[in-house]
């Protein structure tokens, strides 16, 4: 391996769960060249090589940061130089190494789709087979919806080794109705791979005056408490360097259970390395949320099934 990745591994069995038992997750926080081919070539080395160490230590699935391809910071012309088709060069690399490593892959990238672009994640299995193929439907900000259509799917619920898993897309993390109709759907672990950094260039030019929110602080595990669920979020650290500024990320990667706790999570130490973070969710053995109390099945809301037109 080129450059070192530092495992973090929070474990108590001796092997990986047995089908329809529970998932070991594997999350790669890292930095990473953005905006050129040559970036997307060295990017995909790198997931190919994290897979591989995955592999070893038992992962059945591995999720990557959004837009990990090309990186996140990417400009129109970037994104329609770069942006590739549901079953493109990036992706076919991805099922590669997903057959040959035993174990599903989350890939974020750009999608190109005739004359629309898409904020994508791509969700394969062991065998190489595309899962889903969800479009970001919560874009954030301007240069999102600049770069970006929205999609008009809801976040997907697949099965991992028997397990129920759903996908949001960073800013989609943020949103409670989400992880409603995920967990209504069957979802037991929820994969998020994201961008979040602090300050960060606005659309028109100008640096953010309010650092981005920690999701990880409060949504989060209020969210995988409440809902009963195992959420990874899958974050970028260190810098990304582009025409329009300098991108710092947050490295607050990690995988909280359904206590709210997490389970395993990226330190600021962790932050100054790439890092594979590994842990076991088991959702046979979670509990219920109180002596009576069971939010999905007390719940007297009806979620409206259907996405709004963006605003």
């Amino acid at each position: 391996m080129k450059d070192p990745v530092r495992i973090v591994f929070r474990s108590a069995l001796d092997r990986p769960p047995a089908m329809g038992d529970g998932l070991r997750v594997g999350i790669y926080q890292g930095q990473g060249p953005v905006g050129s081919a040559a970036a997307v070539e060295r990017n995909l080395d790198r997931m190919e090589e994290v897979a591989a160490l995955a592999g070893g230590y038992g992962c059945q699935v591995l999720v990557f940061p959004e837009k990990y391809t090309t990186g996140y910071a990417i400009g129109v012309e970037e994104c329609r130089d770069l942006a590739e088709h549901a079953l493109g060069p990036s992706v076919e690399r991805a099922r590669l190494a997903a057959k040959e490593c035993g174990l599903a892959l989350v890939l974020p990238y750009p999608e190109r789709d005739g004359e629309r672009f898409y904020d994508a994640v791509s969700v394969i299995a062991a065998d190489g087979l595309v899962l889903a193929n969800y479009r970001k439907s919560h874009l954030y900000g301007a240069a999102e919806r600049r770069n970006y259509s929205f999609g008009h799917e809801l976040p997907p619920v697949v099965s991992v080794n028997g397990i129920g898993v759903g996908v949001l897309n960073c800013y989609e993390c943020e949103f409670p109705p989400l992880y409603q109709s995920l967990a209504e759907r069957g979802a037991k672990v929820v994969l998020g791979p994201t961008a979040a950094d602090f300050h960060f260039r606005l659309a028109d030019g100008t640096m953010s005056q309010v650092p981005y929110q920690d999701a990880t602080r409060h949504i989060i595990p209020a969210m995988a408490s409440i809902w009963r669920l195992f959420i990874a979020y899958a974050n970028r650290r260190g810098w990304e360097q582009v025409p329009a500024g300098s991108w710092q990320y947050r490295g607050n990667s990690g995988i909280w259970g359904p206590d709210g706790e997490p389970l395993v999570a990226a330190t600021a130490e962790d932050r100054q390395h790439d890092c594979l973070l590994i842990a076991d969710c088991l959702p046979a053995g979670v509990p219920p949320f109180s002596p009576e109390g069971d939010h999905t099945r007390d719940n007297r809301l009806a979620l409206n099934p259907a996405l709004r037109p963006p605003a």
